[in-house]
């Protein structure tokens, strides 16, 4: 997991972010699968369904934490040569999918737990549901309104730092 994770840093500012589809996933990779199963494999010496399972929840935050927080840079990221998922789609098309890939962290977590790859305390990462679906209904709104996006990105880092926090809490619990 350390080879992938280092190209995605070493590759990210000068060829990923090149390209819409890479830029949106590559952060998530990162902080979702290399890290958490880089560190379950270094703790546990295997890898295994559910450590997969749940790298994809801090990996899908973190890919929508970096396409929200695009939002209010695009014209400067545009003349850097950047081309995000904001800079190709615009920025309303791009709130439907920040919406989408919000609701798939939130739809996954009850699907592996439903599924029996996560236990069921584990659903304590749905707490800050309010808050996001606050946040999606903001950024719908106001996608083309910079000054009110900026209060919608710390709403934006609270849940997607609450999130996996409860989610290890859940799995401690059980």
């Amino acid at each position: 997991m350390g080879l992938p994770g280092l190209l995605l840093v070493g590759l990210y500012t000068q060829y990923i972010t090149r390209f819409p589809l890479l830029c949106l996933l590559a952060p998530g990779l990162g902080f979702g699968p290399c890290m958490v199963l880089g560190t379950y494999y270094v703790l546990q010496g295997f890898y295994d369904w559910t450590a997969v399972a749940a790298s994809l929840i801090p990996g899908f935050l973190v890919s929508n934490l970096l396409l929200l927080n695009q939002f209010p840079d695009l014209e400067a990221d545009r003349r850097a040569g950047r081309r995000h998922l904001p800079i190709a789609l615009g920025k309303t098309r791009s709130a439907r999918v920040y919406s989408l890939l919000v609701l798939t962290t939130y739809l996954w977590l009850i699907l592996a737990t439903s599924g029996g790859l996560f236990p069921y305390p584990t659903l304590l990462a749905l707490l800050p549901l309010p808050l996001v679906f606050k946040t999606i209904r903001g950024v719908q709104k106001h996608a083309e309104e910079r000054a009110s996006l900026i209060p919608l990105l710390g709403q934006n880092v609270l849940f997607t730092l609450a999130t996996p926090f409860l989610l290890a809490v859940g799995f401690l619990l059980s």
